[in-house]
């Protein structure tokens, strides 16, 4: 090869207009390369369509008539025989453009017009796919092409596919970097609503097991989070290693096709991650609303309690428990009744998901709801003969995300925001009975003076 044309190539493959992403940019210097090296005045870019049925201009560089055109489309219908020569995704030197197999078509429409006599057309490919050509047009008299010069035009072409890649590897990373902000974004919010409601709930709960509350939030909401932050950083980790096997010139197609595998995962996963945090905040924040909301008033609670359990009893026959209720008559308390709906819906509810287990019980799975007058306060139970809890778990399983059934969704909150309503809001006291294989009863003790 000509010593000038190998130095405009080592200037084209050294610019960093050809790595930095911008096509635009580095389409231009390929094309304008071109025309120095051939000594040509005419020069374009032409990319295929999907289904390769047309070729359209890109980029065309007119020098003679300082000016472009991009907006040139040719048809496989219209030439066939050009696109023909193409499938063979083999370099067209057309020394007589005029007679040549593969160009003739053009010579009414397009050579004579504009006074082209030789084509010199050299394929572009990109991960080993044929794409489109760069077209080398020579005005004058006919030349011939030698064969350095189709090998100049073909490293062109190659450069152009490197250019592309830059471009998508730039385009990637802007998505990338947009994705992690928005990740960082959605953080920081979720982070903001979760002090919020922290900050709530320092203001209602005066008791010891705040710390514990506290604790098991930031916890289980760092989970999702550790797990996005980490997928993010896989991610990132992946982009460089694509990047560097890029540079030195070992990216192969099967090795982007893995990096795109990875990465699709990982952000997947980083996405599932936040929103299950967001999920768990959102809880948090309709659990402080109910709270605040609720009202005192006087109630009847032998006609309230019946009407609060009444709608669970078909939850309960499906599951072939049976529910009772005893309530001494003309038993009224000023209260929360709202905190009494949720006391025993919660409890009963309990009992159905957790007291029987999955297994067919030979006795009869029975509930039972009693509520009575105890001196100056109301003492209110809900009782089941079931499974029971081992009493080394008493305590525990009124703590803040204890659970043993988090595989089926449950956050182990149920219990903890209960105990914090009886003692903050009605000024009461709740324990629980139970032994292994010998039920459970939980009670409720509200002061009368409430």
């Amino acid at each position: 090869m000509k010593e000038t044309l190998e130095l405009i190539l080592l200037h084209v493959s050294q610019s960093a207009d050809i790595d930095k992403g911008e096509l635009d940019v580095a389409s231009r210097l390929i094309i304008h390369s071109a025309c120095r090296g051939l000594q040509i005045t005419r020069a374009g870019i032409w990319l295929y369509d999907e289904k390769q049925s047309l070729i359209k201009c890109k980029l065309l560089i007119d020098r003679g008539n300082d000016s472009n055109y991009e907006s040139l489309v040719l048809t496989r219908k219209d030439f066939p025989h050009y696109f023909e020569a193409l499938d063979t995704e083999r370099t067209i030197a057309a020394h007589d453009a005029l007679t040549h197999v593969a160009t003739f078509e053009f010579a009414e429409v397009y050579l004579t017009p504009l006074g082209i006599s030789s084509m010199l057309d050299v394929p572009i490919r990109h991960r080993g796919k044929m794409i489109g050509i760069i077209c080398c047009e020579h005005q004058g008299p006919a030349r011939e092409w030698h064969a350095d010069e189709v090998v100049f035009a073909a490293s062109l072409a190659d450069l152009y596919g490197r250019a592309i890649s830059a471009n998508e590897r730039a385009d990637y990373e802007a998505k990338l970097l947009e994705v992690n902000q928005t990740l960082e974004e959605k953080i920081i919010k979720r982070t903001s609503e979760l002090e919020s409601a922290q900050e709530k709930l320092i203001e209602s709960e005066k008791m010891a097991a705040l710390g514990n509350l506290v604790a098991g939030i930031a916890h289980e909401v760092n989970t999702p989070l550790g797990i996005a932050l980490t997928s993010v950083s896989n991610c990132k980790d992946e982009l460089k290693h694509i990047f560097r096997d890029f540079e030195n010139e070992e990216l192969t197609e099967k090795g982007f096709r893995d990096f795109e595998s990875v990465c699709s995962e990982g952000l997947n996963l980083a996405e599932t991650s936040l929103t299950r945090a967001a999920n768990l905040i959102q809880d948090f924040k309709r659990t402080s609303a109910d709270q605040t909301s609720l009202e005192i008033e006087e109630i009847a609670l032998d006609e309230y309690i019946p009407r609060v359990c009444n709608p669970l009893k078909p939850m309960l026959r499906k599951e072939r428990v049976e529910l009772s209720i005893d309530v001494t008559p003309n038993l009224v308390i000023t209260t929360c009744p709202g905190i009494i709906a949720q006391l025993l819906t919660n409890l009963i509810s309990n009992a159905q998901r957790h007291a029987f287990g999955s297994a067919v019980n030979n006795q009869d799975n029975k509930v039972s709801v009693t509520c009575y007058e105890n001196e100056q306060s109301i003492a209110l139970s809900v009782a089941d003969n079931g499974k029971g809890i081992p009493e080394a778990l008493h305590k525990k399983i009124f703590e803040p995300f204890y659970t043993t059934a988090r595989d089926k969704g449950g956050t182990g909150l149920g219990l903890n925001i209960l105990y914090n309503l009886v003692h903050q809001k009605l000024n009461g006291e709740i324990t629980v009975q139970s032994s292994v294989n010998d039920g459970t009863r939980f009670i409720v003790t509200i002061p009368i003076e409430r």
